[in-house]
């Protein structure tokens, strides 16, 4: 679903950890450490992640990742070796609340977007990294960030958002009882709380970025309507948009499922062309 069921009330801080599992990075040579720290009035995120480098020379594109569900940033990077493995630096971030980041998770809100913003500036200043050929990708609550991010930056080339809820006003009169709980759990779900987390309601008037969709129609956290509108309106405001809707999947759809049109998406967006300037 949307939101996990968290063990906390919403408003009691999760406790940091930035602590590597044992091995981890001696297993992978190629990952470092990217954490970083963000403020959002008096609240401090002790964010979490790391950056697995591609083996490539010179300044390479960049995928970030945004982990808004109960993997780690570790999974993340393992998940990810194959595209690594086509020439793009990786970073897996787990956004307020989420993996080994502090919390609260508070359903996503502006905390997300300005770790987002702040994991993008830290990405681009890398020397490995081309700050012209940079894609977000965010799944389930990573892909409502990944949407908030576009709404406030234009600075992705492009974007893979999946199985994200885009348009909360909408999406709360008919949620089931057990997304509706969730959210609760985190936030109380005003207009102005689900207004402020609504991806369509911030769309600037033009967009210039491509866009990649990825729903499963049988989801039933987060109805396939809402993948559906949300592609309507970026290609309004002149995203080049492609979708991908899955007969058979649900809410969570497995890594292999997407990755023929993950592959080319990055391919093409990052490797075959070049930003003009």
């Amino acid at each position: 679903m949307l939101v996990p069921m968290l063990a906390v009330l919403a408003g009691i801080a999760i406790a940091a950890c930035h602590a590597t599992p044992e091995g981890f990075l001696a297993r992978h040579p190629n990952v470092e450490p990217f954490n970083f720290q963000v403020s959002l009035g008096p609240n401090q995120y002790q964010i979490a992640g790391y950056l697995s480098r591609s083996a490539e020379p010179g300044r390479l594109p960049a995928l970030l990742v945004l982990n808004g569900d109960e993997d780690t940033a570790e999974r993340c990077i393992e998940a990810n070796a194959d595209v690594v493995s086509m020439g793009i630096n990786v970073a897996c971030v787990s956004i307020p609340g989420y993996g080994r980041s502090s919390g609260p998770g508070r359903f996503v809100g502006p905390q997300a977007v300005a770790a987002s913003r702040r994991a993008l500036d830290l990405l681009e200043e890398r020397p490995e990294v081309d700050p012209n050929r940079v894609a977000v990708w965010g799944a389930g609550d990573g892909a409502v960030a990944a949407g908030l991010l576009m709404d406030y930056d234009s600075r992705p080339r492009a974007l893979i958002l999946q199985s994200g809820a885009y348009d909360l006003l909408k999406l709360w009169p008919q949620a089931p009882l057990r997304t509706k709980l969730a959210i609760i759990h985190q936030v109380w779900p005003s207009r102005r709380v689900l207004s402020e987390r609504s991806v369509i309601q911030h769309l600037p008037q033009r967009l210039d970025c491509s866009v990649l969709i990825l729903h499963g129609e049988g989801d039933r956290a987060m109805p396939v309507s809402q993948a559906v509108r949300l592609a309507s309106a970026l290609r309004e405001r002149g995203a080049r948009v492609e979708t991908r809707y899955y007969p058979k999947a649900s809410h969570r759809i497995a890594k292999r499922v997407v990755e023929p049109e993950l592959r080319a998406f990055l391919r093409e967006n990052l490797l075959d062309s070049e930003r003009e300037s």
